[in-house]
């Protein structure tokens, strides 16, 4: 779950109050403050001028998803400006898939460019406007008095999202590992989400705090037992679940995903459950929600969770993992300790399932 006026490329967003989202990004929102990092949605316009043939700006990218550059390349057509925030512009390219622009601080992730930009404030950029794509440029239609801005791959630094194995961690490493994060994201991370309603919590947080950890357990006990049916009930019990752009329980399945995708998991049954789940009922959560999810069930996430699992796989001890888990818990409101949850359930499920080795 994100708060209030956080935005997310393929993990941020602001919050709605629903106990299911079913808002997309595009969506209009009133105005919101910021909060955990300084971001916020923006006003939607309704201005509309056709694109013109003035001389564009240019802007740089600095580094971006290598499988999304090498598309870029190949891709021409239009598409859209799905929604705008202070540091992030999401877009739908002409077969519909989304993408995001990062600022320069935004940081790499799947789907994503990183611009050589510090804000997206006040550059005439607007959700609804097109957006024409060719050899591997990106160009937006902005209005006048604004020229079309032409985002440029050519000097971009392709990013891979390199997936570590666990497979040599010692006898109860796993759990050791998951007890770590678990304790960090208590210590540091705010409440809300998988953590349990918070301190003086309304009905409808404590509502969605029930349905959150009634989900996890009937998903977590699934894929203990290998059952493929109810593994596809626990994913749907949390698909969708909790405000915001990517809620609380798309995060948790984006954490248990991404461990699940691991070279050498033994929990390798659970990503083809989800996709079939994700390709069905992807209408129960948000765009971003869809995206996030479906790319770490291919072994795709933020660096900072990347970073995070490589630390895990090389022993690193505890104190090193500090700072790298504050980084990711900095993701969002809560979302950054959702996913961690997620990726905690792994860590011990995959430490069960291996037995005594």
């Amino acid at each position: 779950m994100t708060g209030r006026g956080q935005e997310r490329s393929l993990t941020y967003g602001d919050e709605e109050s629903t106990v299911r989202c079913h808002i997309r990004a595009g969506d209009a929102r009133p105005g919101s403050g910021d909060a955990g990092t300084p971001r916020d949605a923006g006003t939607p316009h309704d201005a509309r001028t056709p694109h013109d043939a003035r001389t564009p700006d240019r802007l740089r990218t600095r580094s971006g998803d290598a499988l999304l550059l090498d598309r870029l390349r190949e891709l021409s057509g239009s598409g859209s400006v799905h929604s705008v925030f202070t540091r992030v512009v999401n877009l739908l390219t002409p077969d519909g898939t989304l993408i995001a622009l990062a600022a320069r601080d935004g940081g790499d992730a799947p789907r994503t460019l990183v611009t050589d930009l510090a804000a997206w404030t006040g550059r005439g950029v607007e959700a609804g406007r097109s957006v024409s794509f060719g050899h591997g440029s990106v160009t937006l239609d902005r209005p006048h008095p604004h020229p079309p801005l032409r985002v440029t791959t050519a000097e971009a630094r392709p990013w891979h999202a390199v997936t570590p194995s666990l497979a040599d961690l010692p006898p109860g490493g796993l759990t050791a590992a998951a007890a770590l994060l678990d304790r960090l994201c208590r210590a540091y991370g705010p409440p809300g989400g998988m953590l349990g309603a918070a301190p003086g919590a309304g009905p409808m947080e404590t509502a969605v705090a029930r349905a959150l950890d009634e989900g996890r357990t009937t998903l977590v006990e699934a894929v203990r037992a290998g059952d493929a049916d109810r593994t596809r009930r626990g994913v749907l019990a949390l698909l969708g679940l909790g405000p915001g752009l990517t809620p609380a329980g798309d995060d948790f399945l984006t954490g248990l995903a991404l461990l699940a995708a691991l070279p050498g998991s033994r929990l390798a049954g659970f990503p083809p459950v989800l996709r079939d789940v994700l390709a069905g009922y992807g209408g129960r959560t948000t765009d971003l929600g869809l995206a996030t999810v479906s790319e770490a069930a291919d072994g795709r996430a933020r660096a900072e969770l990347l970073d995070l699992l490589r630390l895990l796989a090389e022993r690193r001890p505890a104190r090193d993992l500090n700072v790298p888990v504050r980084k990711v818990l900095a993701i969002g409101h809560t979302s950054g300790g959702d996913t961690l949850s997620g990726l905690a359930a792994g860590l011990r499920l995959e430490e069960e399932l291996r037995g005594p080795l």
